[in-house]
Order: structure tokens, then sequence, then C-alpha cells
């Protein structure tokens, strides 16, 4: 079985269903077939909306996309189709009610599933959105799994509920316009690994986009991290993708990868977790000045 991470470039296109052509020649590419698990990045569902009049403010991108949103899921519910692959589709602003969130959709052969967005950045707060709900953990034939969605993945407790619930493999799905912003999310994501001793998959959207104030810049690097101990690479990169252009990390070992990222070597994070949370003593402030 495959996990893959795609660092993708979206296009502005002539027409309303190009996009769709683009992921089918993508998954042509990777020979995607029911072994293939993959994820897209934050906000590649805008590619959807990214016809007609170019330009526009965040704030109309935010209702643009949403309008947008359901024909992307159903792109990737064809793709699931065509190919027997099980897909974490890119995320994209999705209508909940009267509010605005960052949604993505899982589809797979057995069935679908939600994820959305719980800690919005301050940009995207100052556009009006808001959190959403955790996805649910799926078993899967792939492994336990579930997903968070790029600055989620820098807050250790939200990853934590799930690896105490057993959660092998963590999609995160991405977005940054800046190499600070793109070092924060793997920096979260190597840590989600080390201390859940769990495979993380990192997938950013990458490239120029002028056209999408939203998306205008994007910088970052498709990869599967786990634990650096017993037999993984020494900087827990199971795979990798180019820099700052489209392409794809590809894990083929992916049974074998969440193995021996669960047994472990000569650490034990995720067993020793609970111990490094009971005070044995009490902390102290001491003046030395």
């Amino acid at each position: 079985m495959r996990l893959i991470a795609a660092t993708w470039q979206p296009m502005w296109h002539a027409a309303p269903e190009q996009w769709l052509d683009r992921y089918r020649a993508a998954l042509r590419e990777i020979a995607a077939d029911r072994e293939t698990l993959i994820v897209f990045p934050e906000y590649a569902a805008l590619e959807a909306a990214f016809h007609g009049a170019p330009g526009g403010t965040a704030e109309s991108w935010m209702a643009r996309g949403a309008d947008a949103f359901e024909s992307y899921c159903d792109g990737m519910r064809r793709l699931v189709a065509e190919t027997g692959a099980t897909i974490l589709g890119g995320s994209g602003f999705a209508r909940k009610g009267d509010e605005i969130v960052n949604r993505a959709l899982y589809c797979a052969p057995e069935g679908e599933a939600w994820l959305e967005k719980q800690m919005p950045t301050p940009y995207e707060r100052a556009l009006g959105m808001v959190g959403g709900e955790a996805m649910p953990i799926l078993e899967t034939r792939f492994g336990r799994l579930s997903a968070v969605i790029c600055y989620d993945s820098e807050f250790p407790l939200i990853a934590r509920r799930y690896a105490e619930e057993g959660v092998e493999i963590l999609l995160v799905p991405s977005c940054t316009d800046t190499e600070q912003g793109a070092s924060r999310v793997e920096i979260g994501c190597r840590a989600r690994s080390l201390e859940g001793q769990m495979i993380v998959a990192m997938a950013p959207i990458v490239g120029e986009m002028p056209e999408c104030d939203v998306i205008d810049v994007n910088l970052g690097q498709a990869r599967i991290f786990c634990p650096p101990d017993g037999t993984a690479p020494e900087d827990g990169v199971l795979a990798r993708g180019p820099r700052n252009a489209a392409g794809f990390a590809i894990l083929d070992n992916l049974a074998e990868s969440v193995a021996q990222a669960r047994k472990g070597a000569d650490v034990s994070v995720r067993g020793h977790w609970p111990e490094s949370e009971t005070a044995r003593n009490a902390l102290q402030t001491r003046l030395l000045r």
C-alpha cells in the first residue's frame, strides 16, 4: 500500500471542468489505484473556481470558493470511482449554516468523511472564518487514520487526542505563503510524528496565483515523516517531493513504516507521555536577582 502527499500547484482554466482533467492526469502519472492513499493540499479546492473573471478581494473569494466547493467534492468522488484510490481532497471554503469553515472531503470506495480546520489562523479569523469540527478517526485498510489542516498541526493537544485513540497515520494538508510558515508546519508535523509515534503526511500548495488574493503566493514541500528511531531514516523523512514546485512524496511501503513507527526502538514517547503529565514535584519559582 502507498501513501502519497501532493505538492500541488493550481492553475487558472478556460472552462469550469478543466481542473478535473488535471487531477485525472496526475492520478494517471502516479498510477493511483485501490492500494493508493493520496492527500491534496489546503485550499486546493479553490481551483474549481479558477475560471471566468480573475481578481477580487479575499472576502469575495470566500463566497466564490464556497459556491464551487460542492463541484470540487463531486469531482473527487468521480476520481475515486474511476481509480479505486482513496483521496483526501484539497480543502476550501465551505458554508456551514451562516458561517464559513475550511473543509475537505475524505473519499474512499468504502465511504467518506469530512475534515474541518479546528484552529483558523489570524488571517482566516480576520476574514470571518470560524473553527470547524474534528475529523473522525477512520478504521481503514491503510490503518487507523485521521487528518488536521495546516495550523492545527502546530497545536500538540489536537494531535495528541488522535494519538491516544490509536491513530497511526495523520494527514496534514497545508498552505503557507512564506518559508517561515512552511517551516512552522513542518516542525509541527515532525513533532506530532515523534510524540504520537505515527506517520504524518504533509501536503502543501505551491506556486503563484495572482488571480486569487487568498493563495497568491505559496511555498512548501510535500513530505512524509516518521519518528527518527530504529530502522527509520536518520532525519525521519520517509519520502519527499520537490520544494516549491509541483510533484509528489511517495511512500511505497506504508504498512511496514506504520509498524516501525508504532514499535519504536530507543524511545517510546507515546507510551511514556502519561508519565510526563504526572507532576512528581510541584514547580517552584525562585528569585535569583
